[in-house]
């Protein structure tokens, strides 16, 4: 018999995830249920529309508590669950969103097409049409939350419903969505500012915490027929193409519509300082659990300079290039090959590397493709040791972007730390107790040797600014004074330090 977590494979072309009978079904059987139940009741012929309202508001309350048990767990499995649960979890809940969404602008296609019985349920239309916004938005979200391309057919929805809510002169409709009172052009803005918020170079708690300042900061969203002061965003509602930032003398077509952060900004500046003072908490800016001040800080940040007036530049110039790199993942892998290089290069002990191709690189970074799959096991801040097949130096980067290339491929954009990395040995200065082997990376900038500093890639939890360490390099024995942790990762560090002398090894 089955056991109670067993899931049989569901049948060709079905998104339905079918649960034992021997145990009540988990979060994944019961949003797969509901996914199939507003399927059947868009497919349920004669029914009227109250009817039909009715059972698609019935269904979307069913589906509310799986859906936020799920959501709660795929971001708590972020880089520690097993990665085949994760993705059947963003399946469950993408397909379940997406079924929605097109129950709730089907309805809205029936009010349009003066449906039998649309008078007598007309008062509803508000809602509906904000259920259809709503439930659209969260299929953004959790597109960039596996680092996913947008699709199309979200585009003509948002763009659809833009132009049928200004028709409607519905565009500052006050409606209780669910239990929040909110607005039409709230509903409509909040995914139209998250797609223009670089959400994909961040980790998913971090897209996450996007989500929710957006929906804070959403009553300040402006949307309108021509660019202004703060409003520097455009939607073409004749096109349906991902919106974008809108560039001084493009033409205006009749279908563009502005959008932007407006007095947001400004709300969003001051509310950093607030936060980061201690005036206010997580709470009152709708992130109820997140602990970490100083990571929403860096997220209001991160807003900041991506819905600011001028495009974020980019640091270096980069030039594109079209070469093969060896890629090793995480801290063991790339400490064995480039601290005990030798021993690397035996036949035999190429399973954990890997194959990419360099698109384009800069003096700061590079960017690569990677097979689609192959991305899956990728996230944000992940560390990646780097080599082109050319050469035998081994460059050290932090993962800062994934975004879908195309159908096969996936792009990855890489900060680098360093050109080249030397092995070191690490011990406990005071008592000699060994305690890794690390990296030692070259300094960027002459500025920093001057200064006697060094940077080093260690084990996660090395680093301690009560305790000086010992690095044994080049035969001879450095005291390292430690001053910052400058990154970190799942199971790394690197840690800057005061040189405060050598002595022979």
């Amino acid at each position: 018999m089955a056991s109670a977590n067993e899931q049989s494979p569901p049948n060709e072309g079905s998104n339905v995830i079918r649960f034992s009978e021997v145990a009540p079904p988990d979060a994944l059987d019961l949003l797969s249920e509901v996914t199939q139940q507003l399927e059947q009741a868009q497919r349920t012929p004669g029914l009227r529309l109250e009817a039909l309202i009715d059972r698609i508001e019935a269904a979307d309350q069913r589906g509310a508590a799986p859906l936020q048990e799920l959501t709660q767990r795929f971001l708590a499995g972020c880089g520690h669950a097993d990665p085949a649960q994760q993705i059947r979890m963003w399946e469950a809940v993408s397909a379940y969103l997406a079924r929605l969404a097109s129950a709730y602008c089907a309805l809205v296609r029936r009010f349009q097409t003066y449906d039998a019985g649309w008078a007598g349920v007309g008062d509803r239309l508000p809602v509906v049409i904000a259920r259809a916004l709503r439930a659209t938005g969260s299929r953004v979200k959790w597109m960039r939350l596996r680092y996913q391309p947008i699709t199309p057919d979200i585009w003509k929805t948002l763009s659809q419903l833009c132009s049928y809510i200004e028709d409607k002169g519905l565009i500052r409709s006050r409606v209780f969505v669910y239990d929040d009172l909110s607005t039409l052009q709230r509903e409509l803005t909040k995914p139209l500012m998250f797609a223009m918020s670089a959400a994909d170079s961040l980790p998913p708690a971090e897209i996450d915490m996007v989500d929710r300042l957006v929906s804070h900061l959403a009553g300040r969203f402006c949307i309108q027929r021509h660019p202004a002061r703060g409003i520097g965003f455009v939607l073409d509602i004749d096109r349906w193409f991902m919106p974008g930032r809108h560039r001084r003398g493009e033409e205006i077509r009749l279908g563009s519509r502005f959008f932007g952060p407006g007095e947001a900004m400004a709300d969003l500046e001051a509310l950093s300082e607030r936060l980061a003072s201690g005036d206010i908490s997580s709470r009152d800016l709708n992130l109820d659990g997140v602990a970490d001040v100083e990571q929403v800080v860096g997220v209001m940040a991160h807003l900041e300079r991506h819905w600011s007036a001028d495009r974020p530049k980019r640091r270096n110039r980069r030039e594109q290039v079209t070469a093969r790199m060896t890629v090793v993942l995480d801290y063991p892998e790339i400490v064995q090959r480039v601290a005990e290089r030798d021993q690397a290069d035996v036949a035999g002990e190429e399973e954990a590397i890997e194959l990419w191709g360099l698109d384009n690189e800069s003096e700061a970074g590079m960017g690569a493709l990677v097979p689609v799959d192959r991305g899956e096991q990728l996230g944000i801040g992940g560390l990646v040791g780097m080599r082109l097949t050319d050469t035998q130096t081994w460059s050290i980067g932090v993962i800062r972007r994934l975004a879908a290339h195309d159908a096969a491929r996936r792009t990855v954009g890489i900060e680098l730390l360093a050109r080249g990395a030397q092995g070191v040995d690490v011990c406990d200065a005071d008592n000699g107790e060994r305690l890794a082997t690390g990296l030692m990376l070259p300094s960027p900038t002459q500025r920093a040797a001057d200064q006697k500093e060094i940077s080093v890639l260690l084990p996660g939890r090395i680093f301690s600014a009560e305790r000086s360490l010992e690095m044994k390099a080049f035969d001879q024995r450095y005291r390292l004074q430690p001053l910052m942790v400058v990154e970190s990762g799942k199971n790394f560090e690197v840690g800057r330090f005061h040189i405060d002398g050598r002595g022979a090894a």
